[in-house]
């Protein structure tokens, strides 16, 4: 009996059983034939990972113009964002600039970033993002999303700007509703685009009131605060079983290494220590409110060896972890917890460039 002979059900958990994996290690596979193209699709865009190059060519396609299969598949959504990967030749001519998609597609240059160049990118950049947002919003199926945006890893793009991401753009996102799994890692600094002081720059009690729903939290930004873990509902059966918050901005990029932890909103007062306490307060009585929790952890780094320290919420107890480890791994357990407190000041970054 021909496998396409079988009843629609049938096909369809077959192909889910198969998973999107399949498909994108070879796109071939799609197109098999009509009927198997109409069940292979959805399995395909039921988990994506999407780069500001794959989003830009997905946001300029002709699929885009139709109603999205993305919106009818889409159950996991991994965006990872690593900066300009565009640098454009600031001598190019005006004839160069017409459209935005040839600024998006520029060979490669060591000469210095053209300050309008880099703005275009950065507008292009956020209004493709706006589309894909609107996307995941209407994607009744969606539950896991993770946003990782660091800067340039690239050792020619130190002048690159780490303030692509708007804050605007990640709001769009946390507008998705029925989320299971969050992960927020935004290792850059996200830029209000309105310049105001504002709702705009604290997005905090946006992630707090997604709590009702979610199963699982990864955060690291650079502005954080205790609100993050604050419900906006009274749920005291939260399904919530992992939480972790990353107060530690290393990102383990070759040749560079940050000695910087995350800020707390508004006003810096107290710096880490109080923030680290502040959280850690919280997330105790977010764990009155939790069903089953599992892993609450809390990481910064030591200096001046840049070893990453855990603290479980639940025991009270501090591991170490190391370098290629997962955030929510257990560590080799220490006995006191090293000062974590940056000796340079709250609003700089310390960088060491390896020979």
């Amino acid at each position: 009996m021909s496998l396409l002979r079988l009843p629609p059900e049938t096909l369809a958990q077959i192909f889910d059983y198969i998973g999107s994996s399949f498909f994108h290690e070879d796109l071939g596979r799609l197109a098999v034939c009509k009927q198997w193209f109409e069940f292979a699709l959805p399995a395909c865009f039921k988990c994506v990972t999407i780069s500001q190059e794959i989003l830009r060519s997905l946001i300029t396609s002709e699929a885009m113009r139709k109603p999205s299969p993305l919106k009818r598949s889409l159950e996991t959504l991994d965006l990872e964002l690593r900066g300009c990967h565009y640098p454009y030749s600031s001598t190019a001519g005006p004839q160069d600039n017409a459209q935005e998609s040839d600024v998006l597609n520029r060979p490669a240059s060591n000469e210095a970033l053209d300050g309008v160049l880099i703005k275009t990118w950065i507008n292009v950049l956020n209004e493709d993002l706006a589309q894909l947002a609107i996307i995941a919003q209407q994607s009744h199926r969606l539950r896991t999303l993770r946003i990782r945006a660091r800067s340039s890893s690239s050792p020619d793009s130190l002048d690159d700007p780490e303030d692509y991401l708007s804050l605007r753009t990640v709001q769009g996102f946390l507008s998705v509703e029925n989320l299971s799994v969050l992960v927020l890692d935004l290792s850059i600094c996200p830029f209000n685009p309105s310049g105001e002081q504002g709702g705009d720059l604290h997005i905090c009690p946006t992630i707090g009131s997604l709590l009702h729903t979610l199963r699982t939290l990864h955060l690291r930004m650079h502005s954080i605060c205790p609100d993050v873990l604050k419900p906006q509902v009274p749920d005291d059966n939260l399904k919530l079983s992992v939480m972790v918050i990353n107060l530690s901005l290393i990102t383990n990029e070759p040749g560079i290494t940050s000695a910087a932890h995350s800020k707390r909103c508004g006003s810096p007062a107290g710096g880490l220590l109080q923030l680290k306490a502040d959280i850690q307060e919280q997330a105790e009585a977010l764990t009155a409110r939790m069903t089953s929790p599992k892993i609450m952890r809390v990481l910064t780094h030591s200096l001046p060896q840049f070893e990453i320290q855990s603290l479980d919420v639940l025991t009270g107890k501090i591991m170490m972890l190391e370098d290629d480890m997962a955030w929510d791994e257990d560590g080799k357990m220490v006995m006191e917890e090293s000062e974590p407190e940056s000796e340079f000041p709250d609003d700089e970054f310390s960088s060491f460039s390896d020979d």
